[in-house]
């Protein structure tokens, strides 16, 4: 079975008699295994052996190179990892089975640098996977006019990330579609990246078919080229805004890693994503503007985005005044709460610190919920008070939270009339 960047290498092929590109894949082969098995059989007999005893047996017999340090990521979906180098000292303090691990574990990150040294020197190949640690950028020239480069960030946990980006006559190859059909698309990532995948080794698998697919198209029906990878990505992403405008995409997809969906319901759901699809898109605009360089005019799609986005501004403006009004009335209801609250917040308060510090003995927390415990169970007319003032409290909670939640609704959707505003003003500038 092949396992990418474990027991093989997978590369993009130029096939010398079509042109065409396609995938491969390459063993990686260790040619000083009967030496690493020698090892292991002295480890295996030796019962008394150190780490330093397998380090120096290991140097004798030829394999020091791989006690060096390595570029290579083990585990591409973990957190920081290193793969440094062993230093005689450093085998001293470790036990014999440790070392030995460390030797047998380089030779993966040994064979693919080796593989990719000669991947480097093949003219047929022109690119294939890797597994660095921390930040990588590898560029391959597809031909004269088609470039990719795959940005890794493999070993750092949550920071991880492994893309593609497409580039046709410096021109970024953009998945403009997928900012409508998905309800949590990344707008920085879809104004970087062609693609974005998963973080996987097996996933160099679809990345890199991805550029052949790309490369072959261009080849096979070079006027059609642009059409397909740029032209018909705006016309979906216009065609989608259109439909979302017009309140028909109530249901869509939740992102590109799952099949999920996301019914869209209230009212307060449909204009933030309303607000958030059309106000991003503008920010697709300079992009597009680049994709005359091709000879193909844009001008009724930048047309559309900033048409739609114009009507957006009435209805945006709309919402945040209904809401600056909620806010206000809940304000108010709030304030009263807080003051019909007051009286028997001050009781329960004073009873419970005086029982608190005379009988329990302590004021803190745990001391102040006992005395409140204690006083509960022995005076009825406290206990009432006190579930008076509960209840008190969780209108107060709740009414908090409906504010919260609302100032949240109100500043979000000022920030896409903002976006909105500041973009039809350039426009307008531009015109003129």
């Amino acid at each position: 079975m092949k396992k990418i960047n474990l027991t093989h290498i997978m590369v993009i092929r130029k096939n010398a008699s079509t042109g065409m590109l396609e995938t491969d894949f390459l063993p990686l082969v260790f040619k000083d295994q009967e030496k690493l098995n020698d090892v292991e059989r002295f480890y295996r007999q030796a019962s008394n052996a150190t780490g330093k005893d397998i380090y120096s047996f290991a140097c004798s017999n030829g394999l020091g190179y791989l006690f060096n340090s390595y570029d290579y990521c083990m585990n591409v979906n973990g957190s920081y990892q290193t793969c440094s180098s062993v230093s005689p000292k450093s085998a001293e303090n470790m036990s014999a089975g440790d070392c030995f691990c460390r030797l047998k574990s380089r030779v993966t990150a040994f064979c693919l640098r080796e593989r990719r040294k000669e991947c480097n020197e093949d003219p047929s190949i022109v690119a294939y996977s890797s597994c660095f640690i921390g930040w990588h950028c590898t560029h391959f020239d597809l031909n004269e006019e088609l470039s990719i480069e795959y940005h890794t960030n493999f070993g750092y946990g949550y920071a991880n990330y492994f893309t593609a980006n497409l580039k046709y006559k410096d021109i970024d190859i953009l998945p403009y579609s997928m900012w409508v059909h998905y309800f949590k698309a990344n707008l920085s990532e879809i104004r970087r990246y062609t693609r974005v995948y998963e973080i996987h080794n097996d996933e160099w698998e679809p990345a890199l078919r991805f550029g052949c697919e790309v490369y072959n198209s261009l080849l096979q029906n070079p006027h059609e080229f642009v059409n397909t990878w740029f032209v018909k990505e705006v016309q979906e992403m216009v065609r989608g805004l259109r439909a979302i405008f017009n309140n028909q995409c109530k249901v869509i997809a939740e992102n590109y890693s799952n099949n999920s969906k996301i019914e869209l319901k209230s009212k307060e759901d449909i204009i933030l994503f309303k607000g958030e699809k059309m106000s991003g898109a503008l920010s697709f605009i300079e992009k597009i503007k680049e994709l005359e360089k091709l000879d193909v005019s844009m001008t009724e799609y930048i047309t559309s985005i900033l048409d739609m986005n114009r009507q957006m501004v009435p209805q945006l403006e709309e919402v945040i005044e209904e809401y600056e009004h909620i806010i206000e009335d809940l304000k108010a209801e709030y304030a009263e709460l807080v003051e019909e609250m007051s009286p028997y917040e001050s009781f329960v308060e004073s009873h419970v610190h005086d029982c608190a510090v005379n009988f329990i003995g302590s004021d803190n927390y745990f001391g102040r919920n006992e005395a409140k415990s204690l006083l509960c169970g022995i005076n009825p007319y406290f206990a009432m008070k006190s579930s008076t003032l509960d209840d008190y409290e969780k209108r107060a909670r709740d009414l908090r939270s409906n504010i919260s939640n609302r100032e949240y609704v109100k500043s979000t959707l000022s920030g896409y009339l903002k976006t909105i505003q500041s973009a039809l003003e350039k426009n307008q500038k531009d015109k003129s």
